[in-house]
């Protein structure tokens, strides 16, 4: 259940959502070890589109570059990163990018494999669609995983999301033909917390 959200008005791209056991802020450069860390385990990048090990410059780059962009702005992914409040360890992320049509939405999600299994992923994912139904306005919000990724889609299910289709071979991912599924759920369908 999402507890507030917070707005720092001195930082229009900032933000911040509490919920009962968890911090949803935009990653920074602080959070870079941390995001090496759970990312590069071979486990969580599995059905993930990068390919460990990823290098420290890499991961600065990349954060860097999302300093910029806004939530919620138009074709641009925004990188939000989970952290536990009784102890402020930064434990996994989620990902949103608002399509140009500013109506919809995709979203992603990584989670140290030492958190899995306890609901973070569910807490987090939900307060992140709560707040893109309600602040941002959306329409739909969408999310496509690895047909064979069961904790996804156990997780994607969990929020409520149908599954809309069903790829056969779309995507040439890590040596192979994959297949992929992709759910959704719109904004009328959505049980707010």
């Amino acid at each position: 259940m999402v507890k507030k959200i917070k707005k720092r008005e001195e930082d229009k791209n900032q933000f911040i959502i509490e919920t009962e056991r968890l911090i949803l802020r935009n990653i920074d450069l602080k959070d870079t070890e941390t995001f090496l860390e759970y990312r590069n385990d071979p486990l969580v990048a599995k059905y993930q589109s990068w390919e460990p090990p990823l290098i420290r410059e890499q991961v600065s780059d990349f954060i860097n570059n999302l300093q910029t962009h806004k939530i919620g702005e138009p074709g641009k992914w925004n990188q939000i990163v989970w952290i536990l409040k009784k102890n402020l360890v930064h434990i996994g992320d989620c990902a949103l990018k608002v399509q140009e049509d500013t109506m919809q939405a995709e979203l992603g999600f990584t989670l140290s494999r030492n958190y899995q299994g306890k609901g973070y992923a569910y807490e987090a994912t939900r307060a992140l669609i709560n707040y893109a139904f309600e602040e941002l306005g959306l329409h739909r919000i969408f999310s496509i995983t690895d047909c064979k990724n069961t904790t996804a889609i156990k997780l994607l299910k969990s929020l409520g999301m149908r599954q809309e289709g069903h790829f056969i071979e779309n995507i040439f991912f890590k040596g192979a033909w994959g297949d992929e599924f992709l759910y959704a759920i719109l904004q009328k369908e959505w049980n707010y917390p």
